[in-house]
């Protein structure tokens, strides 16, 4: 077959097919042939949906918002009113306005807070052991509530010029007790200005004062007087025999040293014998500023020695008597003074030679 035979055949079929095209289709018309609700979803696959509604959907997006995969729903922003069932986050959640939680329950709370509504922080049921705990890396800080008291772990301070009160009176400030402060148990004081105690009292164990008997005791827990010093078994005492007259000396039968520089000057024995000086020392000076008076005991106004018995003057006996001796030991140059003197008697006998009784001579008749 030539090319002319070929060409008269194709338009020769051109015309044939051109008798045969279908009239043009109307899109709307035929949209609305279809019944409502009678289109399913098995007529639909891909392609875009626009402004579309339904009775339970409002889509004015105009790009994508929500997509869905088998693994999860994304949403970019998402503007609910409410969620009503149980929700569980495993991501993290940021909140940029406001979260009103009815309860919150939560295992570990990492937060920076400001607390601004009027109600206080309350626990409720077990209270033991509830209120703040800081973990560090030594050991957990608490201040909590234990057993019916406030328990802190770490030291509390105050601000100065403010002070710890209880019922609204004042315990203690930063530098004065309050004054209904009126018992304490201290161990250790600093320096005090001021004192005053009523009661008994006991400084460590040698100070004792005894309010029953209002007397105080140094080294001794019953003082036998008004001031009682007690070391060694020895008692010193300083007080009042009875509403006349004071005392000072040792309880006990024990000799009384009164001393300067560490040496006894004046020493009292336990009998009552008293030695002026020390024996081991150089000779001390007594003077007597006023008048003197030897186993008297109404001295004689108008003398200034008075002695009721015999003396010795550098070493010699001198004494009153009504005859010379006629026994016991006397020294030469001793003298008795005759006690009754008359006419044609002597002044008294002066021992010549010693011995038992020694010697003796008269001296200084009286009369012619």
């Amino acid at each position: 077959m030539n090319r002319n035979n070929i060409d008269q055949a194709l338009s020769a079929l051109a015309d044939a097919l051109k008798g045969q095209e279908p009239p043009p289709i109307n899109i709307l018309q035929l949209v609305s042939q279809i019944p409502d609700r009678s289109l399913s979803g098995n007529h639909i696959n891909g392609g875009k949906i626009t402004g579309f509604s339904s009775t339970g959907i409002i889509d004015s997006a105009t790009a994508p918002r929500l997509k869905v995969t088998d693994n999860a729903v994304t949403v970019e922003n998402l503007n609910v009113g409410s969620i009503v069932s149980n929700t569980e986050f495993k991501g993290d959640v940021s909140i940029q306005g406001t979260a009103r939680i009815k309860n919150l329950e939560v295992e570990s709370l990492s937060a920076d807070i400001s607390i601004t509504q009027n109600n206080s922080i309350k626990y409720e049921g077990q209270i033991d052991g509830k209120g703040f705990l800081w973990s560090g890396k030594d050991y957990t800080k608490q201040f909590v509530y234990q057993s019916g008291k406030i328990f802190s772990s770490e030291n509390i301070d105050i601000a100065k010029g403010k002070q710890y009160s209880i019922n609204d009176l004042k315990v203690i400030d930063q530098d004065s007790l309050g004054e209904s402060v009126v018992k304490s148990n201290l161990r250790e004081v600093g320096r005090l200005k001021g004192l005053v105690v009523d009661g008994q009292t006991i400084i460590n164990n040698y100070f004792v004062f005894d309010a029953n008997t209002d007397r105080f005791g140094i080294g001794t827990e019953e003082p036998n007087a008004a001031l009682s010093i007690a070391e060694d078994g020895i008692e010193i005492i300083a007080g009042t025999v009875d509403a006349t007259r004071g005392a000072i000396g040792t309880f006990g039968s024990h000799e009384l040293d009164i001393v300067t520089d560490n040496v006894a000057r004046i020493k009292i024995g336990s009998s009552g014998n008293i030695l002026l000086g020390n024996r081991n020392s150089s000779p001390i000076q007594v003077s007597v500023h006023g008048k003197l008076a030897v186993k008297v005991n109404t001295p004689d106004p108008e003398v200034d020695l008075h002695v009721n018995g015999a003396i010795k003057f550098n070493g010699k006996l001198q004494k009153y008597d009504t005859v010379k001796p006629s026994s016991g030991e006397f020294n030469r140059g001793d003298i008795v003074w005759n006690s009754e003197p008359s006419v044609g008697s002597y002044v008294g006998w002066i021992c010549t030679k010693s011995g038992n009784p020694g010697d003796w001579e008269p001296f200084g008749k009286i009369g012619n």
